[in-house]
């Protein structure tokens, strides 16, 4: 592969960078092995399908934003395998795809979809599952922690697998703005990765919402609707101090002790999942060289920190090292996830 990246904004760190891999001009198995591999360092472990003596070509453009990671993918026909194996062990994202070219035929918890162009789907890596595509494409594809919108792999199997309309609604607003945020990943300059985020956050929980809402005479689908609009609304509301879980409750008419069992059922707590939030913000700032005049406390309290003693200790015993040294190192000493074993929820 010919891997090229592409600085967004005059500073530069790696988060802040669009990297572009593309297949070089070789005989076709040579391609299709090179584009295997790609695939693999990108997506994670999955099996790759295809024409070997035919297949041409291969690009993936990739940027990330906040929590969220958006990958512009082009490409000859083939197809992605996970295995059953390989996503209980590995644990994994939510993926939301739109397709901009060609179609798709997804298969994930015994449903099986083609997905047009223009429209958009989700499926869940934690669980196996077949994307096909039978003619060449092109799709953007945004891949999101399950802690970060407010599921769990538990819960998915409602949302995946049934496809948005991409022209109308809020299907067609996600369509327009992924594949506009896809084509452009390379001239987004670094002061708006962090708004951008966000934004692309919240749509994949409208998205989900939405869904959700067809099923609310189903009372699990109803609290799961609940969770992401109260994590949708935390999200946007992240640098206020006074976010908790009191102020949640209250904004969202139910009880502190309702509140606790809804989070509770996402195996996590709201205090445990704000605080969670708020170090992962923290994290990405430390590496940002927007923020390099900044301290650390500083930065601590634009994500509702304020207490410096403890930002420390909490951060140390999520990442392993103290925020000076993440920072010191650029993340690259440092462990990229949180310590310990990845456990079905939030934890």
């Amino acid at each position: 592969m010919v891997r090229q990246k592409i600085p967004g904004g005059p500073a530069v760190a790696s988060a802040s960078v669009a990297e572009v891999a593309t297949t070089p001009v070789v005989e076709p198995a040579r391609a299709f092995d090179l584009w295997e591999d790609e695939v693999r360092r990108v997506c994670g472990t999955l099996q790759v399908l295809g024409d070997r003596d035919r297949f041409g070509s291969g690009t993936i453009a990739t940027r990330v934003f906040g929590t969220m990671r958006v990958s512009r993918i082009t490409a000859d026909p083939h197809a992605v395998v996970r295995h059953d194996r390989v996503a209980s062990n590995e644990g994994g994202h939510v993926y939301v795809v739109t397709l901009l070219n060609g179609t798709a035929r997804l298969c994930q918890d015994g449903t099986d979809i083609t997905v047009r162009t223009g429209d958009l789907v989700a499926f869940d890596s934690s669980r196996p599952y077949t994307l096909a595509m039978p003619q060449p494409f092109t799709m953007v594809g945004v891949r999101a922690p399950h802690r970060a919108l407010g599921v769990t792999p538990q819960k998915t199997s409602s949302i995946t697998a049934a496809p948005w309309n991409g022209k109308t609604g809020v299907g067609a607003l996600a369509s327009h703005t992924f594949a506009a945020l896809g084509y452009h990943l390379a001239e987004l300059d670094e002061a708006a990765r962090e708004p951008l985020g966000t934004t692309v956050g919240g749509m994949i929980t409208t998205l989900f919402a939405e869904r959700l809402c067809s099923a609310v005479v189903d009372p699990a689908a109803a609290r799961q609707l609940l969770v992401l609009r109260i994590c949708g609304y935390a999200q946007e509301h992240m640098g206020d101090s006074s976010l908790g879980p009191a102020m949640l409750a209250r904004r969202h008419n139910i009880s502190l002790r309702y509140l606790q069992v809804l989070f509770a059922e996402q195996g996590s707590s709201p205090a445990r999942w704000i605080r969670d939030q708020r170090l992962e913000r923290l994290r990405t700032d430390l590496v940002n060289p927007r923020y390099d005049h900044l301290t650390v406390s500083a930065i601590a309290e634009r994500w509702g920190l304020v207490d410096a003693s403890q930002v420390s200790r909490l951060f140390r015993m999520k990442y392993g090292v103290s925020p000076r040294e993440y920072r010191r190192t650029r993340g690259e000493t440092a462990n990229l996830t949180p310590l310990g074993r990845a456990a079905p929820g939030w934890r």
